[in-house]
């Protein structure tokens, strides 16, 4: 099945996820649907707020469990998009119904009734703004990860310029780099005519896992062993200066949980 684009980003899923729990408190306050129109003004902005905590609370649930698989396999494709609709729909739908049932709504409808009835009607009304919204956020994910990068050797004609998605690792060569990047999906390697420590600063986003190897974190699969990283098509070792460093990092793409206990 075809991969996606995933965005990780915790802000711009909190963006989205805001976005939908107002939404949705706003259509309930001002639309008023089915059993709410019997509600007066007043009394619906100051009940109805629950239903947008829930739909917030449970998207970046959800948002945490989709992290958490997509540093497993390393890949999202359109199943696991349906799959997370699909739990958000049904955690939205739980939080929604045990809430109708407090005293502070005193709801009368039964589950199915409430599920037919009210909620799937609503939900397929936010469901096209969640699609667009999911959508933005993979095109946003899409152009940070396809933009242009160019490395400058230190003669003129020395340049490769790649898109930053594609570029794996430098690896230090006495006087040269080595940079290892996929072209139609086959690594590909070219010697530029400059030092690790040269070429580091024009790519910021690579990482230094050993003195002679900067990474690209895009490309990291998993720990073969302590002193070892999977990277697309190719290994590279780690060195314990710099792992300590790595692991210590808020953000670390090389996630502790994910290395040997014998770390």
């Amino acid at each position: 099945m075809r991969n996606l684009n995933l965005n990780t980003s915790y802000k711009h899923h909190i963006i989205v996820a805001v976005v939908i729990a107002v939404w949705l408190y706003l259509f309930q306050v001002l639309i008023a649907p089915f059993d709410t129109s019997e509600l007066s003004f007043p009394i619906r902005l100051q009940i109805l707020p629950p239903y947008g905590f829930i739909t917030f609370v449970g998207y970046m649930l959800l948002v945490l469990i989709q992290n958490w698989f997509f540093k497993k396999k390393n890949q999202w494709n359109l199943l696991y998009e349906i799959i997370f609709i699909l739990l958000f729909s049904v955690i939205l739908l739980l939080g929604s119904f045990a809430y109708y049932k407090t005293d502070i709504i005193n709801g009368d409808y039964s589950f199915s009734k409430f599920t037919f009835q009210v909620y799937y009607p609503i939900f397929f009304i936010i469901l096209p703004i969640l699609l667009f919204l999911r959508w933005w956020l993979s095109r946003k994910a899409m152009g940070e990860s396809y933009s242009k990068i160019v490395l400058r050797g230190a003669n003129k004609l020395d340049v490769l310029n790649i898109r930053l998605k594609d570029l794996v690792c430098i690896s230090s060569a006495d006087n040269y780099v080595e940079v290892s990047f996929l072209e139609n999906d086959v690594l590909r390697k070219k010697l530029l005519r400059i030092t690790l420590k040269e070429i580091q600063p024009q790519e910021p986003s690579l990482i230094k896992v050993h003195r002679s190897h900067l990474i690209n974190p895009l490309h990291f699969i998993a720990w073969k062993n302590s002193n070892t990283l999977l990277l697309t098509q190719m290994e590279i070792p780690i060195s314990k200066t710099y792992k300590k460093d790595i692991l210590a990092l808020e953000d670390s793409p090389l996630k502790p949980n994910d290395s040997p206990q014998t770390l």
